[in-house]
């Protein structure tokens, strides 16, 4: 690897490292295989571990074995789908509100045929149905109701189209809605995935081939709003590939994928948010991603949203992660050089984002993971490397959340000479945080969607973070330092506060602020006075004027400045 990417490595290991830790890490190997990799993954609402993973019979095919391991560790019960002469694939996983469990198997020998199941919490299989339009059948995605599951399904015979299925809590065949293959491969109409958007209505996301020729270069998207019932309510679409997709706390969708540039002859990443109705709001590329770009990862957390593909160029190989807002605007990133590879992020309930990312050690031709930590701010936190059950290769490939703010990674791991392949599981306990309720007071309004400046700060270092408050006040930030910090918190129109914390991951404070600093200064004073004073009588949205947050300048906001007369910020 070139120097200047050992460099960069070596300064990510050294910020922020030592604020998490790994809780514990297992290695899975079932006996008598001859290897066992990692498909799909879920935690339950216990926190508990769910891992379909495959595992090669002697027999020379593939079964499938399910695990559960507790939040402390335990492996719960392991269960195996297997069948002679049969190889069997997990395709996709949903937990349902009662810790029940669906799974999603392809069997496939000189047919493909789907399986949906359910299984019990404590591992006991409920029921399996089969699912045979085709030649060709493998599900998509899984989505759990308290009434059953949903189902994306992909079929066909010399072309590929797709289906949503619905199937109740008993196993019972609801729905049944099919959007017929083409006669030709080069018309495969391949499902991305599926968001429920409301109680009603799932948005449905495939790709499809370009209408105007039979050899086209590049996918558009087709975006299909479908009821329950079967009815295409809106069609849109869309001229690029999408690959990932991700629904914002407002309901709105960020869509990430790859459109093809003809005059480069490569595929250039981009980015395009949508509100439920399918209205874009923008689109824009990842400008930092030059080369031919792969769409690795996409995240939301509230509006923000974190982004990591890989490029190739002429000269250099890169993955590129980038950081945003609501308003498409780059607020943080970094660009990797070297091979690396994105491979899943979570966000956090601390306002932060999780990602892993794969790295190829060039001196040892062999992959180790490493997680990064970003806050929704967009700054990095510090790096955890996450290598260490094997001398060999461990390739990461799940990312999941997990109890306290934490996070399951999960990795296939080589046991060496023998190349013999097990699960590596490791749970890590995420950066230190704050959280709590900030008071705003005499503020009428929700404080939700206000934004508080919060300053750490120990003897040689300073973290300064800004996060966006929720509804009542409820905050939560992490930063990178730990251990007995000054804290202060501000909010714009509200004296700050400033107090010592001994802070760790899950610290809790609450604050009360002052509220009639109408300047913004720090201070109640003759400026705020004459500031609500000359807007005496007015009105508006968000005027810094009107302190109560009523809509209207008046006597309550004029008596806010003077019972507060006088008072100045920490």
């Amino acid at each position: 690897m070139r120097a200047t990417s050992l460099t960069l490595v070596l300064t990510l290991l050294l910020q922020g490292v030592q604020a998490q830790s790994i809780l514990w890490s297992r290695l899975y190997l079932l006996s008598g295989s001859r290897g066992c990799l990692p498909q799909v993954a879920a935690v339950d609402n216990a926190g508990n571990l769910l891992i379909a993973a495959r595992y090669i019979m002697d027999a020379g095919h593939f079964a499938v074995v399910l695990l559960k391991y507790s939040p402390q560790g335990d492996l719960l019960w392991a269960r195996t789908i297997s069948q002679s002469e049969q190889s069997h694939y997990a395709e996709a996983i949903a937990v349902a509100p009662d810790d029940s469990f669906y799974v999603a198997i392809t069997r496939a020998n000189t047919d493909s045929l789907a399986y949906v199941q359910r299984w019990s919490a404590d591992g006991t299989m409920l029921w399996s149905t089969e699912i045979n339009l085709s030649t060709y059948d493998v599900i998509r995605q899984l989505q759990a109701r308290a009434s059953g599951v949903e189902v994306l399904h992909a079929y066909g015979s010399g072309g590929v189209g797709y289906a949503r299925l619905i199937y109740d809590v008993d196993g019972n065949a609801l729905a049944q809605h099919l959007f017929p293959f083409p006669q030709t491969l080069t018309q495969n109409c391949s499902p991305v995935g599926m968001i429920r958007l409301d109680a009603s209505t799932t948005l449905l996301m495939v790709r499809v081939p370009d209408p105007d020729g039979i050899l086209q270069s590049w996918d558009q998207t087709l975006l299909q709003w479908l009821s329950d019932s079967g009815v295409v309510l809106q069609a849109l679409i869309l001229p690029f590939r999408v690959e990932r997709y991700a629904q914002a706390g407002d309901g709105s969708l960020y869509l990430l994928g790859s459109r093809w540039d003809p005059e480069a002859q490569q595929a250039r990443l981009q980015l395009t948010r949508l509100t439920p109705g399918g209205t874009l709001l923008w689109e824009r590329p990842i400008e930092n991603a030059q080369g031919d770009a792969i769409p690795d990862v996409l995240i939301a957390l509230g509006t923000n949203w974190l982004v990591g593909g890989n490029a190739e160029s002429l000269v250099d190989r890169m993955t590129v992660i980038e950081l945003g807002g609501a308003d498409g605007m780059r607020i943080g990133g970094q660009t990797l050089n070297g091979v690396y590879r994105a491979i899943g992020g979570v966000a956090l309930p601390i306002n932060a984002f999780a990602l892993l990312i794969g790295q190829l050690m060039t001196n040892a031709e062999r992959w180790k993971p490493f997680l990064q930590w970003w806050r929704a701010d967009g700054a990095l936190l510090g790096t955890t490397p996450l290598g260490g059950l094997s001398q060999s290769d461990e390739q990461p490939e799940l990312l999941l959340n997990a109890p306290d703010g934490g996070v399951y990674a999960i990795s296939t791991v080589n046991q060496g000479s023998d190349n013999m392949v097990g699960v590596g599981i490791l749970r890590v306990q995420p950066p230190p945080s704050l959280s709590g309720r900030i008071t705003l007071r005499d503020y009428l309004a929700d404080s939700v969607g206000k934004t508080a400046h919060i300053t750490f700060q120990n003897d040689s270092q300073t973290d300064i973070a800004t996060t966006t408050l929720q509804s009542g006040g409820r905050y939560a930030v992490a930063t990178m330092l730990t251990g007995m910090l000054q804290v202060r918190i501000s909010v714009p129109g509200w004296l700050s506060k400033r107090r010592t914390i001994s802070l760790t991951q899950g610290t809790t404070a609450d604050w009360v602020l002052t509220n009639g600093d109408a300047n913004r200064d720090n201070r109640v004073d003759d400026a705020d006075l004459l500031m609500v004073l000359f807007a005496f009588g007015q009105s508006g949205d968000n005027r810094p004027e009107d302190l109560n947050g009523d809509g209207s300048i008046d006597d309550a906001d004029l008596l806010i400045v003077l019972f507060n007369f006088g008072s100045e910020g920490e």
